[in-house]
């Protein structure tokens, strides 16, 4: 008997399989009510991150602006005497020195044009720079190709204006019969603080874009390092379902996004019309030219969004 009763407590020491089902059922509910929470902590994080470097790149241009009297110009070398065309430095080699990337800059050479060489451009043409990368965009990428026309894509880009990356230069700043206002950028012009009339916290410095989710040949988006591929404008709202007008169309941003390009007819960079993108749910961060970085949504009205992207158009924007 009593061997009996030590069997039968023996046999009830354990889970049974229906007990040990439901204790798996509820973790499992668990951590599908948890794992969203984490996922927008983890987002919350990144766009944070996200927002600093913009800030630091805002503070890096205002340093800029103190030494040397004005911005970088949005473009270097298009015109004569050089007439690089395509191969144009753009703002980032410039700025270099004030993002503590010194060692790149003394590699620079800004009489030659950037490409066709295996040594031109020296690090700054194919390293990928961390400080220029938001941890949203996993792509991280650098062109495929031959090695002299390799550059490595990043995610933040200056404001050309409102219209195309020409916005301002008449009479090629036209996109649809829409004339566009300058930026704090231009190509192959050097703006001052003074330029921006509109005041420098309705005034637009910085944006991000995506980096195409496939290794693109010699694209025109993100190549920070050449003036073709270092900026957006805002004739398109942030994430804006229209596609991108470049003179040379990425294959894949990834997602369900697809190529959202088409190629402009010719191949003048200054006709792209590149939107401010993003991974972060629901809009895109902006550094303003005041300095102070804000989140923007892909919902913000037209024309309060083009005005922002114009220095000196005089309108009012209001609330956006």
């Amino acid at each position: 008997m009593l061997v009996s009763q030590i069997d039968c407590r023996r046999s009830r020491s354990g889970f049974t399989l229906v007990e040990l089902l439901v204790v798996i059922a509820i973790i499992g509910v668990l951590i599908a009510l948890l794992l969203p929470a984490v996922q927008q902590a983890r987002e919350a994080a990144r766009r944070m991150q996200c927002t600093n470097q913009q800030k630091q790149l805002a503070l890096a241009s205002h340093n800029f602006h103190d030494t040397y009297g004005n911005l970088p110009p949005g473009s270097y070398g298009n015109g004569n005497p050089h007439n690089y065309g395509r191969d144009s430095w753009s703002w980032y080699g410039f700025i270099l020195p004030f993002i503590e990337q010194n060692a790149m800059y003394e590699q620079l050479n800004f009489e030659e044009k950037i490409n066709g060489n295996a040594t031109r451009g020296g690090a700054a043409r194919k390293q990928l720079l961390d400080a220029m990368l938001c941890p949203s965009d996993d792509t991280k990428i650098q062109e495929e190709g031959v090695t002299s026309w390799q550059n490595a894509l990043h995610n933040y880009v200056v404001c050309y204006g409102d219209a195309n990356f020409n916005s301002g230069l008449a009479p090629w700043n036209e996109v649809d019969g829409y004339a566009g206002t300058a930026g704090m950028f231009v190509p192959e012009r050097k703006a001052g603080l003074k330029d921006c009339t509109d005041g420098l916290s309705n005034t637009l410095l910085f944006s991000e874009i995506i980096t195409p989710a496939a290794e693109n040949t010699w694209g025109s988006l993100g190549r920070t390092q050449v003036a073709m591929g270092a900026g957006f404008t805002t004739y398109l709202t942030p994430n804006a379902n229209a596609n991108d007008r470049l003179n040379r169309c990425h294959t894949n941003l990834g997602s369900n996004l697809g190529a959202k390009c088409t190629q402009h007819s010719d191949w003048d960079w200054g006709a792209n019309v590149v939107a401010a993108r993003s991974w972060h749910p629901g809009g895109v961060n902006v550094a303003l030219t005041d300095g102070s970085v804000r989140f923007v949504s892909e919902t913000v009205a037209l024309n309060p969004w083009r005005s922002l992207g114009a220095r000196s158009d005089g309108k009012v924007i209001g609330e956006y």
